[in-house]
């Protein structure tokens, strides 16, 4: 399900003018779109890093020429031995990964770990990435791929979450009990999501909107804090509460009798 048949898509574009950030997001794009080959030009030394960082995130794609206002990235991929179902499963296991690893270092007031959780994305992105890929390429999903799209999208946001979390949590001076809690059901949340993507189960549908009512209400209750940093946690908790809490209900035309 990867590259399939030999049309090669090429795109030429300038990026000059344009921020380091949009050059990077850009190039994500033009992978995602399933593009072979992309030659970029730019104005400045700051676009041409941003996109090299970039491209290290991109599975299958690689730098072949660089002059001095230009780049020129092709897609390698057939070469790799990956695939969309594997893929997806490891982008799945390296956000709960992620999950973990922030309720137990804040637990335990382990400050390092926290501050190491964005190296994790950087995977999940990868994974991401790669599957939207496959599917602009032509991979069908079981179910929708219009919605299979939106999932992988919304999947990648919340790596972006927990790493905004892992982040703000480092910053938190003491720990609180009520944090501890909102973190251990949304990360519940998280793996019960994970679990009904692969085997929907009304059990799963119910225990997940049951979780994601408690969540809501409780992070409501903590958002009188004046601590900025818990403020800030608690708001990325509730952003990875409301996108897992569409895997079970987008699914739900899934489930067996």
């Amino acid at each position: 399900a990867t590259e399939s048949g030999p049309s090669i898509k090429e795109l030429a574009i300038d990026v000059s003018g344009l921020t380091p950030l949009l050059a990077d997001r850009f190039v994500t794009r033009s992978y995602q779109k399933g593009y072979d080959i992309l030659r970029v030009k730019y104005d400045n030394l700051e676009l041409a890093i941003a996109i090299q960082n970039k491209v290290k995130e991109l599975l299958g794609f690689e730098i072949m020429e660089q002059s001095k206002d230009t780049l020129l990235i092709k897609s390698i991929s057939q070469k790799l031995n990956i695939d969309f179902d594997s893929s997806l499963r490891r982008a799945f296991l390296m956000v709960i990964q992620m999950a973990d690893d922030c309720l137990e270092a804040f637990s335990k007031g382990d400050k390092k770990t926290l501050e190491n959780v964005f190296y994790k994305d950087f995977d999940v992105n990868k994974f991401c990435h790669f599957c939207l890929r496959s599917i602009n390429k032509g991979f069908h999903g079981e179910f929708g791929t219009h919605i299979l799209y939106y999932l992988i999208e919304s999947l990648e946001d919340v790596g972006d979450e927990y790493k905004a979390l892992a982040k703000h949590l480092a910053k938190i001076k003491t720990r609180k009990k009520d944090l501890v809690r909102v973190i251990f059901k949304v990360n519940e949340l998280t793996k019960i999501s994970y679990e009904f993507f692969y085997n929907p189960t009304k059990e799963k549908a119910v225990r997940s909107i049951t979780l994601y009512n408690e969540v809501r209400k409780e992070i409501e209750s903590l958002l009188q804090t004046r601590d900025t940093n818990e403020a800030t946690a608690l708001n990325s908790l509730d952003a990875i509460a409301r996108i897992m809490y569409h895997y079970p209900t987008m699914r739900l035309d899934t489930l067996k009798g």
